[in-house]
């Protein structure tokens, strides 16, 4: 036994000294393989013949200079490092433990390149298998996707118009930027600029297209370039495929659309920058239009701000002038509204409930079963669009009944309701005739962007309105301090509106004069870009979206042949309406004190009588009067006619104001701008016989 543990003991430490011995020898050949490139290139050997022998191994193929020794001769070390490089065979890599693969640098690198790659390699197939099998991961992928797609395209395009503005700034820096020739090549830039951005709105649809629209309608800031080449996005959009509007209803109702109607057109009647408009049958056979938002537009809502805030703020940083953040932030919080169709649908029966005292005005009923946040089923109305004279003459309507009508509807809304429609475009006004009667109907569709003015801006906006017309310099300095117009900005003021300065002797309505606009132009020579926006910047949000409003109205106003001068008189005649008519808050007081002195007759001596004569239940809840106050908010409820009151007034002391203001606005209209236009004339004959 001991003989035998001996030997044991003998043989293993032989084997580990032959390890040791075989550790030691690639030791050396690893430090000395820089020593072979320091040779000189005429040294070389002759390579030795390698034998083959039965049952031993070429000397090749030695994984080690011990296994070498073992089968043949073993080469002095000095010849075996100086053997040509092409002469060595790599043998293939032997089991290491782990530490020897740390101890390995190169073969360290090796297995984390594999794993790499290997772990890549099964992630992509997992996250293929994954994205075809599942539907929601699928349409994940794909809304990132086009959310990096969309950013991508957006910066692109933002930095190549950027680049061109300021390569045209840099080339005219030593000139100055007064020529001819730099305004000559600042419109060209402003074109190029502008076609670009008209392709990236087609391209990117969505909120795009609605930006779009938006920049098309600042004619008082934006260059006509611009305003020009994207109005053309109002136009019909690219709709969506029925599948993309099934999935909506699925999300909606849990419903196909054909589950919820007799018939549904799969074909759009039409398409704008955020939903679609499909004709269908209701299970009653109601004719109806249904709008269904595109399922994409609020998901890529947030990368779509941030992208558009992003470039506003690098356009900050290379031109200064330009602050275009307080544009994106309200673009913003205009267009989170219209993301709820549910918002429309009941600013829509409000603006019914307001004007239901005009039998020549409309909007669509609104079928609320089949309606949703994403989904609007209104009633259908087949009509001609509010611009199109041919169709207009064909449905027997006049075009001068149309445009007072249109600038009557609006100006109401602003001066006497106190409600904006912020989006009156030609393609959400139709015109039709009653089935009934035959007289013409003015219906007012897309309800979704509507801003409600604060009373007192309401009212010192009917003020600025008044000055104007009456050419008041002190009314019109003290309403546009009102407002928070600075006093160095307020001869801006008659240039927007009326389109001529102050303290002007033209005519309303005819503009200014050759030697006026030569005067305006001198004046503004010294008011730079960054002066305009900052005008802009300081205005009330309420005040941005009036302008807008009034530019869209104007431009319909003008296409179906109306002039300035029939504008300006609407809009006198409603501004002194809305300051002595009766306001919402004034409304719901005098129909909660109505409610209240009903109620209390009906609780009186002939209480019962009468409640059961009008069906009325004697009543008394405490809380009426606040929720009649409540639900005429909620309408946003309209001023009203009595018999012996003129111009929606409350008192008769506000109808006489009323009548007084109205006279006055006239014969400054009519009377004293013709008479003064007669002596203008008299005055320029007696001077022209003089110099004759």
């Amino acid at each position: 036994m001991l003989a035998l543990h001996g030997r044991s003991a003998i043989v293993q430490l032989t084997t580990t000294a032959c390890k040791q011995s075989t550790r030691s020898l690639q030791l050396t050949t690893m430090a000395c393989k820089p020593s072979r490139q320091r040779l000189q290139p005429s040294l070389q050997l002759r390579p030795p013949v390698a034998r083959k022998r039965a049952g031993s191994r070429s000397f090749h193929h030695c994984s080690s200079f011990a296994d070498a020794a073992t089968t043949r001769r073993v080469l002095p070390l000095n010849q075996t490092l100086l053997r040509p490089k092409s002469t060595l065979t790599r043998t293939p890599p032997q089991e290491v433990s782990a530490q020897g693969i740390f101890n390995t640098p190169g073969l360290l690198k090796r297995r984390i390149k594999q794993g790499f790659w290997v772990g890549l390699g099964l992630g992509t197939l997992a996250s293929a298998v994954g994205i075809a099998w599942s539907p929601s991961y699928r349409e994940q992928a794909n809304l990132y996707t086009a959310g990096l797609f969309r950013s991508v395209a957006t910066f692109v395009t933002g930095c190549l118009c950027m680049a061109d503005y300021k390569v045209l700034h840099l080339r005219y820096a030593s000139e100055g930027y007064t020529s001819d020739t730099y305004k000559a090549e600042r419109k060209v830039v402003h074109q190029r600029c502008a076609d670009r951005l008209l392709r990236l709105c087609r391209l990117n649809t969505g909120i795009y297209c609605k930006a779009g629209q938006h920049v098309a309608s600042l004619t008082y800031v934006v260059p006509p370039e611009y305003t020009n080449t994207l109005s053309v996005l109002q136009d019909r959009a690219p709709f969506k495929s029925m599948r993309e509007v099934e999935q909506v209803f699925l999300e909606e109702f849990g419903q196909h659309p054909r589950d919820l109607f007799q018939e549904f057109d799969s074909v759009p009647l039409a398409a704008a920058s955020l939903a679609q408009v499909h004709r269908a049958v209701t299970m009653d056979g109601r004719l109806a239009a249904v709008k269904v938002q595109y399922n994409d537009v609020s998901r890529l809502f947030k990368t779509d701000m941030w992208t558009m805030q992003t470039l506003s703020n690098m356009v900050g940083l290379l031109f200064p002038e330009f602050e275009l953040g307080w544009i994106v932030d309200e673009f913003r919080e205009n267009l989170t509204s219209e993301f709820d169709f549910t918002n429309e649908a009941r600013n829509g029966e409000a603006t019914k409930e307001r004007f239901k005292n005009r039998s020549d005005f409309y909007v669509p009923e609104i079928y609320w079963d089949l309606s949703s946040r994403k989904i609007l089923t209104m009633e259908f109305i087949d009509g001609v669009k509010v611009n199109n004279l041919e169709g207009l003459h064909k449905l027997g309507v006049s075009p001068k009944w149309v445009r007072q009508t249109l600038l009557e509807v609006f100006a109401e809304m602003m001066y006497q309701h106190g409600v904006v429609h912020c989006d009156p475009h030609a393609g959400n006004i139709l015109i039709t005739k009653d089935e009934f009667t035959g007289k013409s109907r003015f219906v007012l569709l897309d309800h979704g962007l509507y801003r409600t003015l604060d009373e007192t801006f309401r009212f010192n906006y009917c003020q600025l309105w008044r000055a104007l017309i009456l050419n008041d310099q002190e009314l019109l300095n003290r309403s546009a301090a009102n407002i928070g117009i600075p006093e160095n900005y307020v001869g801006f003021i008659p240039l927007i509106f009326i389109q001529r300065p102050a303290n002007s002797s033209q005519k309303i309505g005819e503009g200014m004069t050759a030697q006026q606009r030569q005067e305006i132009r001198s004046s503004m020579k010294n008011v730079t870009m960054a002066e305009v926006f900052e005008f802009l910047e300081i205005l009330p949000r309420d005040m941005l979206l009036i302008f807008r409003t009034i530019n869209l109205t104007r431009g319909i106003h003008q296409q179906l042949g109306g002039e300035n001068v029939e504008r300006f008189h609407i809009n006198a005649l409603f501004s002194t309406k809305g300051v002595w008519s009766e306001t919402r808050d004034e409304e719901l007081e005098r129909r909660a004190r109505r409610d209240q002195r009903r109620r209390d007759r009906l609780a009186g001596r002939w209480g019962r009588l009468m409640s059961w004569w009008y069906g009325v239940q004697d009543s008394k809840d405490e809380n009426s009067t606040e929720a009649t106050r409540a639900h005429g908010k909620e309408l946003g409820l309209g001023p009203r006619n009595r018999w012996y009151l003129f111009g929606d007034t409350p008192t008769l002391y506000r109808s006489l104001g009323y009548l007084w203001d109205n006279f006055s606005m006239r014969w400054r209209l009519w009377a004293v701008e013709g008479l003064l236009r007669i002596w203008l004339w008299w005055a320029g004959n007696d001077v022209a016989k003089a110099i004759g």
